[in-house]
């Protein structure tokens, strides 16, 4: 049951992301073809793409995080054991949460303070732009506690795998004729 809503909500995630992501290159195509074919443009188009980055970007942020595929820098947990390297997991989660923590309440501050401003060519609120920050910090906070969950349950799958690993071992396996490895949802 949570696995199946774990992987809807990150299902959702991806839709949203593509979807900002196909605006934004039509709204940028478009207002470039128009300037310059037609002496014209699109006046929405830098604010709209503008803000849809910034929610792709966040987005995109906690999609990697529930998938495992995020930036890791892992000289240290490669040195330690296995042991020690759920301890660096929980802990560097731990720290993850004070910094949603953080986000939280500062999104929700700076989504009051900017009710009242408004884009000028979109006439929406600021508190669209900052109000990322607030579901970032809340929607971070669950697959960082399944992390947490799986680093102290001593879970294998817990640690992010380093793109250069996931290759070789996928290369290798086209190679013997293995099937490829299900695909982790996530979860």
């Amino acid at each position: 049951m949570i696995e199946r809503l774990a992987h809807a909500i990150a299902r959702g995630f991806e839709v949203l992301i593509v979807a900002s992501l196909a605006i934004m290159g039509v709204l940028v195509f478009g207002n470039v073809v128009l300037r310059y074919g037609f002496n014209s443009g699109i006046a929405i188009s830098e604010e709209l793409s503008r803000l849809l980055f910034v929610w792709l970007i966040f987005l995109g942020a906690v999609l990697a995080s529930a998938k495992r595929i995020h930036i890791g820098f892992d000289t240290l947990q490669r040195a330690l054991g296995p042991r020690a390297r759920g301890l660096l997991a929980a802990f560097n989660g731990v720290l993850i949460l004070a910094g949603c923590a953080i986000f939280m309440v500062g999104g929700w501050q700076q989504v009051r303070v900017n009710l009242g401003n408004s884009y000028p060519v979109l006439g929406i609120s600021y508190a669209w732009l900052y109000g990322v920050g607030l579901v970032f910090g809340v929607a971070l906070v669950f697959p960082v506690c399944n992390n947490i969950w799986r680093a102290l349950r001593g879970d294998p799958r817990h640690l992010t795998k380093d793109l250069g690993d996931r290759i070789e071992d996928l290369s290798d396996r086209i190679e013997s004729g293995a099937p490829p490895p299900p695909r982790d949802r996530g979860a």
